[in-house]
């Protein structure tokens, strides 16, 4: 099993969280850094996603790594709950 460890925004703890399965589409929905994945790339490519997404978080940490990465996943759940395709401004 593959896992990244990220803080919870809200509670501040450390989750361990699985990746396993992560696909090259999931992968790419994450804004991540693209100096630091440019480096990942040299050093350990060809991976499969999750062998990146987990060397992404070592190389930036934990905290930088989990608002990436939560945020993205937010912003989806929320563009999935709301019925849209990105966020619109007020009045749009």
């Amino acid at each position: 099993m593959t896992s990244i460890t990220l803080r919870d925004p809200i509670s501040g703890l450390l989750v361990d969280c699985a990746i396993d399965g992560l696909t090259p589409e999931d992968l790419a929905s994450f804004p991540l850094d693209d100096a630091v994945c440019a480096e990942i790339a040299r050093d350990v490519a060809p991976c499969l996603p999750e062998e990146f997404l987990a060397a992404y978080v070592q190389r930036v940490g934990v905290t930088t790594a989990s608002l990436h990465i939560l945020g993205a996943w937010l912003d989806r759940k929320a563009r999935e709950c709301l019925g849209i395709d990105g966020w619109q401004a007020r009045g749009t």
